[in-house]
């Protein structure tokens, strides 16, 4: 069982991105600090590439999305709701973030995602929401202290929300919508 266990999580580590998103003080951001990280995918055309992940976003978000811009080929700026994303303390929470993508021939470039909300009406209670606090770019409302993830001083308070987070953008919103390559069926 421990050797199962071992080479289990081996084959996650070699399947693991070396490209993710870290959740720092001012919003999630590339190991090396940029905003953004780019993604090769050898002999695909920008149109390709494109045409690819806008498909993916359709059928990922469908109606719990909106298409902030979108210049063809070039790139897609959207917002979008991922309904009970997050289970936190029993709760299930709606995670609304904006997600950007610029195309070259054989590259994606993206962008940091902007969490602009993160709502639980789970338990229901005078349709008051629960929020987590997340500091990002934009309006975030703050209320329970505890459940934030840095504090004003930008010093680490919540290490397993922030784990959390960086989980499901990395592995569960962002992956499934960035798997291309150039030998798919387009």
């Amino acid at each position: 069982m421990k050797y199962q266990f071992l080479l289990t999580a081996f084959f996650f580590l070699l399947t693991k991105s070396e490209a993710q998103f870290l959740l720092k003080p001012g919003g999630f951001a590339a190991a090396d600090g940029k905003g953004y990280y780019v993604i090769e995918v050898p002999g695909a055309s920008r149109q390709q590439l494109f045409e690819a992940v806008e498909r993916r976003i359709s059928t990922s978000f469908g109606s719990f999305r909106d298409r902030i811009s979108t210049d063809p080929d070039k790139e897609i700026v959207f917002q979008a709701t991922e309904r009970g994303g997050l289970n936190y303390y029993g709760k299930d929470y709606d995670i609304t973030f904006q997600a950007s993508f610029e195309f070259r021939d054989g590259r994606i470039k993206v962008n940091a995602p902007v969490i602009r909300n993160i709502r639980s009406f789970n338990p229901r209670i005078d349709s008051a929401a629960t929020v987590l606090a997340v500091k990002s770019p934009g309006t975030v409302i703050f209320l329970n202290r505890s459940y934030f993830v840095y504090d004003k001083k930008g010093k680490l308070k919540n290490r397993p929300l922030k784990e959390m987070l960086e989980t499901l953008f990395n592995e569960e919103i962002l992956a499934p919508l960035l798997a291309v390559n150039a030998n798919e069926d387009w």
